[in-house]
Parts: structure tokens; C-alpha cells; sequence
């Protein structure tokens, strides 16, 4: 992603490429979702923002994964893997937009991923309650 424009009803990104794709918003944009790590047995938690559809309804989250590096915008399937999803009960500081702004410049400025100190939670939190927290990193 090289930049975006954020309006009350979507997101233009803006790819490195320099075309734009639309992502449009629903009621659950800017809400935080989880669904449990894959291979743990401590029940540790993988969070994302949902952003919102396509114009062919697929979904699309922003999170930030090992796997990746960083923190990047990617669709449904790709954030539950096949799991189960479930909202977080706890309300964001932010106003939905301003989640999804916060979460999308952090994807522009490309902060490597670091289990402790800049994971999927520390990145949702940034978003959602502008501090850098994991309340799971925090439990080791």
C-alpha cells in the first residue's frame, strides 16, 4: 500500500502499483475481531480490525502477522484461516474511522512485526485505544 483516502463510507488504498482499490464500510468496519492462535495450547488471541467489503463482498481486516512482518490489510478467510471469529466485548477509545485511520497509517509506516513488543494486540491497540499493549505478551 502506498497511501489511502478515507471517507465516511470507504477506503480508497492506493497500491504500489498506483491503482486504487475500493474497500467500502459497513457496521462492523472499525471493530476489533479475534480469533485464537493456531497450534497453542495457551489460548492466545489473534486480533484484527475488521475494514470492510469489496464490490464483490469480500471482506477484508487489517492485522499485523509473523507470517507477514508486518502489519498489512488482508481478506476474511485469510485472517480466520479456517477458525472461528468473535468480536472483542471491550469498546474502543476510538470512533470507528478513526480505528481505521490509525490502523492504516501504522500499515504505512512498515514497522517490522516483534512478538513482545509489536504484535497482532499491540497493533490493534494502537488503534483502538491509541497505547501499545498485549495483554497476552504481558501474561509471559
Amino acid at each position: 500500500m502506498k497511501s489511502f483516502y478515507l471517507y465516511n463510507n470507504r477506503v480508497e488504498i492506493v497500491k504500489n502499483d498506483g491503482s486504487i482499490f475500493t474497500i467500502y464500510f459497513n457496521e462492523n468496519s472499525g471493530k476489533v475481531y479475534f480469533r485464537y492462535k493456531i497450534g497453542t495450547f495457551s489460548n492466545v488471541k489473534h486480533s484484527g480490525i475488521f475494514l470492510g467489503v469489496d464490490t464483490w463482498g469480500i471482506g477484508y481486516f487489517l492485522h499485523n502477522h509473523y507470517h507477514f512482518g508486518k502489519a498489512q490489510i488482508t481478506t476474511e478467510t485469510e485472517f480466520k484461516k479456517g477458525q472461528p471469529i468473535y468480536i472483542y466485548n471491550e469498546m474502543c477509545s476510538n470512533a470507528p474511522l478513526k480505528v481505521i485511520e490509525v490502523g492504516l497509517n501504522e500499515i504505512l509506516k512498515g514497522e517490522s512485526y516483534k512478538l513482545i513488543t509489536y504484535n497482532c494486540q499491540t497493533y490493534t491497540n494502537t488503534a483502538c485505544h491509541n497505547q501499545r499493549k498485549s495483554y497476552d505478551a504481558e501474561k509471559w
